[in-house]
């Protein structure tokens, strides 16, 4: 089941689109732009009755099911069941077809106790406590990642991000490319950036692409631009292992947030003003947006309590 936020989100996007079809004039145009197939948008008008409610996504839940077991059949299990509460489950069921000509299969059986109250509910496995790990100061790692954006006129833009573990602020670049130039170009663009925030970069973490590193082409001896810029500088280079996104979950999970509040919320003519809005969203997203992690603070704000709290120590 979806989150409550998404369905309303996803409503949003459908009022728009029927909004720019009637803007435009031009149903197929209007689709175009956001994606999405004419069948869709006759689908969603024609349950359109004025209400945000009415382009929520419905249940695909079945009502009923041809082979489910009839009143009869459950009043049969129930009373037999009563009658021989120690009976297992094969016995039952034997019981049932020889001498009360059940028809249904061990499997139907056994649902038909389960929702007779026979069966008491799996108990759901308690969640493992665990303490998020954070660092002890700003810069002490920096993840660095690669998020491919819906494409836009049949052209394909990729987003960079640069996210500081401790302060979760952000540098985030679109960008036509994914090579190792462009990731060189984009790390001295976020360590400058990290660098006027007064945060002195110690390691950055990436994973294994090779926009990163030669690491998995064994039979490559130069050294990778991206990985030669952090040597110059003196800053360590950290690689998750492979298989385990998780380990970049601080990064990953602002993509997630990007997605939720800025690409499926706003619609754009092209890269051009999708890029120049994503720079007005990644501001809003460091200096006003607050984040539970920090204790519903900003990461601008986060920030600036570590330095006045380091010019406090040393005074």
């Amino acid at each position: 089941m979806q989150p409550q936020y998404i369905v309303r989100q996803r409503a949003y996007a459908r009022i728009r689109l029927l909004q720019d079809a009637k803007r435009l004039g031009n149903i197929s145009r209007a689709c175009r732009r956001h994606g999405v197939s004419r069948t869709y948008y006759y689908k969603w008008r024609a349950r359109y009755d004025g209400t945000l409610e009415s382009l929520w996504d419905r249940s695909r839940r079945p009502r009923g099911h041809p082979r489910q077991l009839s009143a009869q059949e459950h009043a049969l299990v129930k009373r037999v069941a009563q009658r021989h509460p120690r009976w297992g489950l094969y016995r039952l069921h034997f019981i049932l077809r020889s001498a009360h000509g059940f028809t249904r299969s061990i499997g139907g059986l056994y649902k038909a106790l389960k929702r007779l109250g026979f069966y008491a509910p799996a108990r759901r496995p308690r969640r493992r406590k665990y303490k998020r790990y954070e660092r002890p100061w700003p810069g002490a790692n920096i993840q660095i990642d690669v998020k491919y954006l819906p494409k836009l006129g049949g052209q394909q833009d990729y987003q960079y991000t640069a996210l500081d573990e401790y302060s979760r602020l952000r540098y985030a670049r679109i960008y036509s490319e994914n090579t190792p130039r462009q990731a060189r170009e984009f790390l001295g663009e976020a360590l400058d950036f990290f660098q006027h925030h007064h945060i002195r970069v110690a390691q950055v973490q990436t994973d294994h692409g090779t926009e990163f590193t030669y690491a998995m082409f064994p039979h490559v001896h130069k050294e990778h631009p991206f990985e030669r810029h952090l040597r110059q500088a003196g800053i360590r280079h950290k690689l998750t292992p492979i298989g385990q996104p998780h380990l970049q979950g601080k990064v990953e999970r602002s993509h997630r947030i990007d997605d939720d509040e800025f690409y499926h919320v706003y619609s754009f003519a092209d890269r051009d003003q999708r890029r120049l809005g994503f720079q007005l969203y990644l501001d809003y997203y460091n200096t006003c947006r607050a984040h539970g992690s920090l204790n519903w603070r900003t990461p601008t704000q986060h920030l600036q309590a570590w330095h006045q709290s380091q010019s406090v120590n040393h005074a």
